[in-house]
């Protein structure tokens, strides 16, 4: 806890700060602040320190500022400096504008009102259950409730119907807020569990049926309050007195824990997930040091403090079934290592096949971490470690500051899962099958670099690994596996727009436009969608909007057999010429002679970053390269030397 002294000392940092318009310093000591405090008037106090300096705050690097609007049918003013806060810490500065108390239908349903007019990126939607299913209590008085699931259907066609309103005239992301189930009920606590319509069964149901809902709307996150209140208590998640008095549905007590709940999933709808988990071995997967305490020694398996350590294994089987790349990086002997995975394969929940990459050697964790960087292609951005020495936690902080850092707690290990549940690394909006697959992708990856090796040059290897690339629209990609390209792709990038999925839907409809992804496969398997571009016809012109392609398939071609797509769908509609922009940042260079390399003359005299480049289509036109075979979206195959 913070002492006084400390407490002030941070807070006079803080005011220099903001006197010095020092933002980012402003941010960070407020960020040291409220992780040693738990007093509310810190909060406060950073969020009114802050207030005026927006201008400042948004031209940071990693700070997005999103236009956000609030429907609610509760008081929510006094959380407000939470929501900045917690907001801001995660690298988003809203720019809040509040929807009237209990105006909601209004604005959600009317195309010229206040939400309309304002135009929000991000629509969150915060309802109390009484006021969009207010008769539910009554009917589930008597744990028969005859006219329980009309009730319960009616509430979430209702909410649907709101929700549709706004998709009518905005694009925004939209964040919806479930229902908290009521701790007490007439029914007392045996009804609640045993009847099937008794109240908290029923709010069950329609936090079920929303959360469904949502993952039927794009760009649209279910937040799941009852969650939250579960976890720090139902009995005490709202000051009964104050709900009645002035509709605050939240005590004082958990406006942090609401604040970050709420945040996390807003997270979802613009961050993609990290990639790769990095653990160390002794005293993290295991307990013990292999080297001192030998195969049989290490610590692991059914029975306590094993146990510690085997849900720590299984917490990282779970999320390898879902695409997150998995790597071994410890100071170990390989051979040692191995012998413990083999001998110990009863008390382990892994085997060395569930890793992506090993990195088992006496070299420092920071010079490991660069090393698997470029070896699985990703950015030093993509990885979180985890690893009980503090020292090596604390050199790959200060010296690789992108990567998100986990140190294991030594003397009581049971807690490493509870650390890592309150970490968003790893959340996912969807989960496709392109993520599943990517373990699978990366050891084929291998074999092509051994492939590779033994070629006799770069159009021999290529032409026996057998590319066969299928086009299609975006929105059969499925959608979620295009917006998530659009999310995390950086090095392959030529503009790095974020767009939604309500924006590719638009590029994918609107006259002259295309929203194609490319799927692509070989000898070795299936990559899965890899690539994609949004364009759209402006007169006699294409205009790239964004060009993007997957690390794990640079090299082989496929941007090429992309751009003849768009060109192919550019002359269908009339254009002549194709404009294309780069944008450079700090993560793509790899593309910055993307243009040029396939023949695009850049515009002369333009200032600014970026770069326009132009290709007449009336003199030439990308072709498909000559060892692959393409497959466009009717499912026709192209011979492998066909301009497209």
């Amino acid at each position: 806890m913070l002492e006084q002294e400390e407490r002030q000392a941070l807070r006079r940092e803080v005011k220099e700060a903001v006197g010095r318009r020092d933002a980012r310093g402003a941010i960070s000591v407020c960020r040291e602040l409220l992780s040693r405090s738990a007093n509310p008037t810190d909060v406060n106090f950073c969020a009114g320190n802050l207030k005026g300096m927006d201008e400042a705050v948004r031209s940071l690097e990693g700070i997005r500022a999103v236009r956000t609007y609030v429907v609610r049918s509760v008081t929510i003013e006094p959380m407000l400096p939470n929501l900045t806060m917690e907001a801001l810490l995660s690298g988003y500065l809203l720019e809040l504008e509040m929807g009237g108390y209990g105006s909601y239908l209004g604005e959600m349903m009317d195309p010229e009102g206040t939400l309309a007019g304002f135009d929000p990126e991000l629509l969150l939607v915060l309802f109390d259950l009484e006021d969009v299913a207010g008769a539910l209590p009554e009917m589930c008085g008597d744990g028969i409730g005859a006219r329980v699931e009309g009730e319960i259907a009616g509430c979430v066609t209702r909410i649907r119907q709101l929700i549709r309103g706004v998709r009518g005239f905005s694009r925004a992301r939209i964040a919806l807020q479930g229902f908290v189930v009521p701790d007490t009920s007439s029914l007392g606590d045996v009804g609640d569990a045993n009847l099937p319509h008794s109240l908290p069964n029923a709010v069950r149901r329609i936090n079920a049926e929303l959360a469904r809902m949502c993952g039927e709307i794009s760009d649209c996150v279910f937040f799941d309050v009852d969650h939250l209140a579960g976890r720090y208590g139902r009995g005490r998640w709202r000051d009964t007195r104050l709900f009645l008095s002035s509709r605050l549905a939240v005590s004082a007590a958990n406006f942090g824990v609401y604040a970050r709940g709420l945040v996390r999933s807003i997270n979802v709808l613009y961050k993609a997930p990290r990639k790769v988990l990095c653990t160390d071995l002794d005293n993290t997967l295991w307990g013990g040091v292999l080297g001192e305490e030998g195969v049989e020694g290490i610590v692991t398996g059914s029975t306590y403090p094993g146990t510690s350590y085997f849900g720590y294994q299984q917490f990282l089987k779970q999320i390898s079934s879902r695409g997150i790349l998995l790597a071994a990086v410890s100071k170990n002997d390989e051979v040692g290592v191995r012998e413990a995975f083999k001998a110990r394969s009863a008390d382990l929940a892994l085997t060395l096949d569930d890793f992506a990459a090993l990195k088992i050697n006496w070299n420092e964790k920071v010079q490991s971490l660069r090393e698997l960087s470029l070896e699985l292609s990703l950015g030093l951005d993509s990885f979180v470690l985890v690893d009980d020495n503090p020292v090596e936690c604390e050199a790959v902080r200060q010296r690789l500051p992108e990567v998100a850092v986990i140190q294991a707690p030594v003397d009581e290990p049971w807690r490493l899962l509870e650390i890592l549940s309150e970490q968003t690394f790893f959340d996912a909006l969807r989960v496709t099958e392109d993520d599943r697959n990517r373990l699978n992708e990366y050891k084929a990856q291998a074999q092509r670099s051994e492939l590779e090796l033994a070629a006799g040059g770069r159009e021999e290897f290529l032409a026996s690994l057998g590319i066969v690339c299928t086009f299609a629209s975006a929105t059969q990609a499925p959608m979620s596996r295009a917006v998530q390209l659009l999310a995390k792709t950086n090095q392959f990038n030529v503009t790095t727009r974020r767009h939604s999925a309500a924006e590719v839907e638009e590029f994918a409809s609107a006259p002259g436009g295309q929203a194609v992804v490319v799927r692509v496969r070989d000898r070795f398997g299936d990559a899965g969608v890899v690539g994609l571009a949004l364009a759209r016809n402006e007169g006699d012109t294409c205009r790239i909007d964004s060009f993007l392609l997957s690390c794990r398939v640079i090299g082989r071609g496929i941007e090429t057999a992309l751009l003849a797509r768009i060109a192919e769908g550019a002359v269908r509609n009339g254009a002549t010429r194709i404009v294309g922009e780069f944008i450079p940042t700090k993560k793509n260079t790899v593309c910055a002679n993307f243009y040029p390399d396939h023949g695009f003359a850049a515009e002369e005299g333009r200032g600014g970053e970026a770069t326009l480049y132009e290709l007449n289509l009336r003199t030439g036109s990308p072709t498909v390269p000559a060892w692959m075979s393409v497959k466009r979206e009717a499912s026709e195959e192209l011979p492998a030397a066909v301009a497209v």
